[in-house]
């Protein structure tokens, strides 16, 4: 049968489970928009900026678990979306991400929008290249969904030339395939003795572990092994249930914290983790001397890549999790679980005191601080609510209040690249209807993609977005003061200042058609979330609050 590219293409993101196509169209688009007249699914998700269609897309694959699909438009719409593709890069999203090209049969002559599109994303995604042929499309395609599913899960890129889409042929959609790509690896026996023996062990655990739907394994692990975990710094998702009693928060970022951390344990294991983010440089050793790491990961090349490693295995970190469980089960005195949690209890104890004394400071500060501000809106929050943070100098506090159990209760840019917030609360929207969505997202980052509130207009999606606006890029001159040079000196900071003029949320919201109120008080903010999140509509909340050295 003959069938056109566009045709061939909609067929296998009909086999793929794809209901949604997040872009924004051009005209190297045009045949695959017009091929989508008629259809009930995919449903085509406008964004008027391709960040914001890459910022939903990232959101609804981690959600789904599945990959998600976008279409850009040619060499300068995939720019515009490299930014939340760095995201989603980090976060191991599974996604799809193409682009059109121009027609082939005259791309000696350099039009206008052509490019080097399978350039332009290889740096970034697991797999990059562009369709030659109407008959390799459908192979092209399967195997792109194939690779962002395959662990490391993680975004793949397609470019589809114009001609490809329109042409018609009799190429086939190859079947798709059944793959177990979930090993239990090898060696977890000696990693098990390992454990066992050692005095004081430790966990960290990370995004992996997460995709591989591994909080259950790691809690009974944890609580088998009687060890306190630490997460990833920044981790993308929820990697451990944040109010277990053996949860002692993320690793610091700072290579000197992660020292200090690690400094209590004699051996500790990284499951599904990138434990040793550091940002920014410093010139301490984030592993101390004495202590031996054991790793799990389903990368091979992330095993020993920076730090050298006593075990490390290649395996799902749920199923080596769930087995090392197993393995370690009635070795381990139970004197040492129960000084362990008596430890952890000091800790929490220890860290709600800080956070209540500040949040208490911050209530009664004008503008709000911003653990107040923080604590207001999470405490209101449903136990199956979704939160999304983008507050940067906040995030510290949203990590801290938040109480979630699966790992998409959570969502973290991944990246840093700003914008991702909103368009990302979107996504999640769509992945999970039933849930509520809250996007708690800093003033200098919703800057980024304000036109995500009008998709979440136009297609009535009920998010919050609580708007934490200090009125400046604190967290540089946070980064300026270490620094310790002429901006810490003189109090002056180049290019930090967003408050001239102060930007008007509420009416930027209104004009998107988003409902928007402001907010200057902690009991109000507490009421304005809960009428919010009752009203099924998307709505803003503007909250001012205190700047820096506040």
């Amino acid at each position: 049968m003959r069938r056109s590219g566009s045709e061939i293409l909609l067929e296998a993101l009909a086999d793929e489970g794809v209901r949604h196509v997040f872009g924004n169209p051009g005209t190297t688009e045009l045949p695959l928009v017009d091929a989508l007249v008629g259809r009930d699914e995919p449903h085509y998700v406008l964004a008027l900026q391709e960040a914001t269609a890459v910022g939903m897309a990232d959101a609804y694959g981690r959600l789904t678990r599945r990959p998600s699909f976008v279409n850009l438009h040619t060499v300068a719409g995939l720019a515009n979306g490299l930014g939340n593709l760095t995201n989603a890069v980090a976060a191991g999203t599974p996604m799809v991400v193409t682009a059109g090209q121009q027609d082939r049969r005259h791309l000696i002559a350099e039009p206008l929008l052509s490019g080097d599109l399978a350039g332009l994303a290889g740096s970034l995604v697991k797999w990059s290249h562009e369709v030659r042929s109407l008959g390799e499309l459908g192979i092209a395609v399967r195997r792109a969904f194939r690779l962002a599913a395959a662990p490391p899960t993680g975004p793949v890129f397609l470019g589809l030339p114009m001609d490809v889409l329109e042409e018609t042929g009799e190429a086939l959609l190859p079947p798709r395939s059944q793959v177990d790509d979930a090993p239990t690896g090898g060696s977890l026996a000696e990693v098990a003795d390992l454990l066992a023996s050692a005095e004081r062990p430790g966990l960290v655990v990370g995004n992996e572990l997460a995709w591989s739907d591994g909080l259950g394994a790691a809690v009974e692990l944890a609580q088998t092994l009687g060890a306190p975990v630490h997460g990833q710094p920044l981790s993308s998702l929820l990697v451990f249930p944040s109010s277990h009693p053996l949860w002692r928060g993320p690793l610091p970022r700072d290579a000197a914290g992660i020292n200090a951390t690690l400094g209590a344990y004699d051996r500790v294991l990284v499951l599904g983790a990138d434990a040793f983010l550091v940002y920014p440089y410093t010139p301490a050793q984030a592993v101390p001397d004495g202590v031996e790491l054991l790793q799990i990961h389903p990368d091979p090349a992330q095993l020993g890549r920076t730090h050298a490693v006593r075990v490390g295995v290649l395996g799902d970190p749920a199923r080596c999790a769930a087995e090392l469980a197993r393995l370690l089960a009635g070795r381990v005195p139970a004197e040492r679980r129960q000084r362990v949690l008596a430890e952890s209890e000091t800790w929490r104890g220890e860290v709600i005191a800080r956070l209540a004394e500040q949040v208490l400071k911050g209530r009664e500060s004008k503008p709000l601080g911003p653990a107040a501000a923080v604590q207001a809106v999470v405490s209101r929050l449903p136990e199956d609510a979704i939160l999304v943070d983008e507050a940067i100098t906040a995030s510290p506090f949203t990590r801290a209040f938040h109480r979630g159990s699966d790992p998409m209760s959570y969502l973290w840019s991944g990246a840093g690249a700003l914008g991702w917030g909103v368009p990302a609360a979107l996504g999640a929207k769509l992945a999970a209807p039933e849930r509520p969505v809250v996007c708690i997202v800093g003033d200098g980052s919703i800057m980024y993609s304000p036109q995500a509130l009008w998709t979440a207009a136009r297609y009535r999606l009920n998010v919050l977005t609580v708007v934490l606006d200090n009125r400046e890029y604190r967290i540089l001159k946070h980064g300026l003061d270490l620094l310790d040079g002429a901006s810490a000196r003189s109090g002056r900071y180049v290019g930090m200042d967003l408050g001239d003029p102060g930007i008007d949320f509420v009416a930027l919201a209104g004009s998107m058609g988003t409902a928007g109120r402001l907010v200057e008080n902690a009991e109000e903010l507490e009421q304005a979330v809960d009428e919010a999140l009752a009203s099924g509509e998307p709505q803003l909340l503007h909250v001012p609050i205190s700047g820096h050295k506040a």
